[in-house]
């Protein structure tokens, strides 16, 4: 229930974004992702995940140099590794949600840094042996961490930008906790309908 409360929160937020007249765009990324810390080397040998994704992005100007971008972005991203000749599989489904302060420096060149929140929708895991796929509790709902990044809009719209980000929070919810924070790069290509 909360995650569609969540949802439902974010789906308000896009609609009266366009109402006010703020700046609405499309996005496509590329995500790829390592964990970090004493403990990574135990989540799986190989800690880099790639992932792909899709959603929104809003922007608003206070003036022609300062903005804040926000959006709402689906985000597909999977782990594989081997262990004694057995593949296994991590599978995550998230809603990010960057909250960026944006300073333009020309007309096209921008720099932008802030909090990156992240709501994981699903997390399941498989191995070769059981030959299924099986949820994974022990994962956090919630994920925060900071962000920062630069990129080129062209005149018509289009916009080419690629952020790093860096876990604040324990992604997985055991005793003990683990030593394991998430590392991201981000390659994000948008579209801006109205700006």
């Amino acid at each position: 229930m909360k995650k569609i409360t969540l949802l439902a929160a974010v789906a308000l937020f896009a609609s009266s974004a366009l109402a006010q007249g703020l700046g609405l765009g499309a996005r496509i990324s590329y995500q790829s992702e390592a964990m970090m810390g004493d403990d990574a080397e135990f989540f799986a040998d190989e800690t880099v995940s790639s992932g792909f994704g899709g959603g929104i992005d809003v922007l608003y100007h206070f003036s022609p140099m300062v903005g804040l971008h926000s959006g709402a972005l689906f985000q597909l991203n999977a782990y594989s590794w081997t262990v004694s000749s057995v593949d296994y599989s991590y599978l995550f489904m998230n809603l990010q949600v960057p909250v960026l302060a944006r300073i333009n420096f020309t007309p096209g060149f921008f720099a932008e840094a802030g909090l990156d929140m992240s709501i994981n929708m699903t997390a399941s895991a498989y191995d070769e042996i059981s030959d299924e796929w099986n949820d994974i509790d022990k994962w956090n709902t919630f994920q925060l961490g900071l962000t920062a990044g630069a990129g080129y809009t062209l005149w018509f719209g289009l916009e080419f930008s690629g952020r790093f980000s860096y876990g604040l929070l324990d992604p997985i919810d055991t005793d003990p906790t683990p030593d394991i924070k998430p590392f991201r790069f981000q390659f994000d290509v948008s579209y801006w309908f109205k700006k």
